[in-house]
């Protein structure tokens, strides 16, 4: 009896191994780069949210402080200011996209800073709206006076 020698791999079994490993390759590579890209994307809405709650830790805490009330929004320019009576200022520096709280950089990558009052309630009621690059926020404080 003459038996061939079963050592190897034929061609067409090479090719398919190779064509199985490509398309695997193919799918990690694929889904590796959509993660990568989202992402990218979740770090800028994360960057937005930290960036207004620090702003809205302040604003809440001034409109809790006994005494406290809304004195003056001065849009005019590119610096805009909100003062309040205790003196606490926050300042929103157009040119640099940066709001400060008194001398402290509270917030980066500021697109746009605006404040309405209303008093239709009997209450100060003071809305903020915030713009960052990718998100917006608008939040009503009372004014506990």
């Amino acid at each position: 009896m003459n038996y061939k020698s079963q050592k190897g791999i034929t061609m067409v079994s090479l090719v398919i191994y190779i064509a199985c490993f490509l398309i695997v390759a193919g799918t990690i590579g694929g889904i590796t780069i959509f993660f990568y890209n989202n992402t990218s994307l979740l770090n800028d809405e994360v960057y937005s949210s930290a960036e207004y709650n620090k702003l809205n830790m302040y604003l809440v805490k001034e409109s809790e402080e006994d005494g406290n009330s809304f004195v003056n929004f001065d849009n005019s320019g590119n610096i805009y200011t909100l003062t309040f009576s205790n003196g606490n200022i926050y300042t929103f520096d157009k040119d640099n996209n940066l709001l400060y709280f008194n001398k402290i950089c509270l917030c980066e990558d500021v697109q746009d800073f605006s404040v309405l009052t209303d008093y239709t309630t009997g209450k100060e009621l003071i809305k903020v709206k915030i713009d960052f690059s990718n998100k917006s926020y608008t939040t009503n404080y009372c004014m506990d006076v």
